[in-house]
């Protein structure tokens, strides 16, 4: 059953909610637009199958930190955390698009890699922002 832009726009609110809220003990609040985040956190997944896209969490450098903290357990102040911000932002935005794609169409099949060289041609792109205690998270979900 296909899945319309506001079925797509309200999953994908949910699910960055309830899994920042899961794995970062993280409250989001949505933004009514997008804020413009100065040098972000960034990652970028691609998945393909019944729905095909990518999905694009850009992160403040500070909320960043403080869900990747959250996410290992560890202080905001920890000296090895700064090697693990990146890695952890990568795993929110795998979880996310595994999540997002399996609501989408829980059936199909699909497959997932880090971002390639690549671009698709966007039937649809949704763009939402989030305020969490310590900056912004921006997703960027387009889907072919």
């Amino acid at each position: 059953m296909p899945t319309t832009e506001i079925d797509a726009e309200a999953i994908l609110e949910h699910m960055v909610s309830h899994t920042l809220e899961v794995m970062c003990f993280a409250e989001a609040q949505r933004l009514p637009s997008q804020l413009p985040i100065v040098r972000p956190v960034a990652a970028r997944i691609d998945f393909s199958g019944s729905h095909a896209g990518h999905l694009q969490l850009e992160i403040d450098p500070a909320a960043a930190r403080a869900l990747a903290a959250a996410f290992l357990g560890l202080e905001p102040w920890h000296p090895s955390l700064e090697s693990h911000i990146q890695d952890v932002t990568h795993e929110l935005a795998r979880v996310l698009s595994g999540r997002l794609v399996t609501s989408l169409d829980p059936e199909a099949p699909f497959e997932m890699k880090t971002a390639s060289a690549g671009s698709i041609e966007p039937k649809e792109t949704i763009r939402q922002a989030f305020r969490l205690s310590a900056g912004t998270l921006s997703v960027t979900l387009q889907l072919s």
